[in-house]
């Protein structure tokens, strides 16, 4: 039995469908909120997308990625482009001026 995370209680939860990624949701009949107990994680893992990078810099193409991982390669030009994106802004947090003795 699944407990409100709301208002604690045991009694009357209502299935009511399931959200987009598949995982049950209900609705507590106590106060009337919805929720889902154990969300499903949506996206690739992390690994995943380390290892279609690494392969971006060994100059493969994003389409050869994308069919050697069985992922769509426009998913394979976002992770490039969300890395560079990181990159470049983490490169602009180290001061433009630095002095050594």
């Amino acid at each position: 039995m699944h407990h409100c995370p709301y208002c604690q209680s045991a009694t009357g939860q209502l299935k009511t469908g399931r959200n987009l990624s598949g995982s049950q949701r209900y609705q507590c009949k106590s106060c009337r909120r919805k929720y889902t107990p154990k969300p499903n994680i949506n996206g690739y893992p992390g690994d995943l997308r380390r290892q279609a990078v690494l392969m971006c810099f060994d100059g493969q193409t994003f389409r050869a990625i994308a069919r050697q991982l069985g992922v769509n390669h426009q998913t394979i030009a976002n992770w490039i482009n969300d890395y560079v994106a990181q990159s470049a802004r983490a490169v602009h947090k180290h001061p433009k001026n630095l002095m050594f003795d």
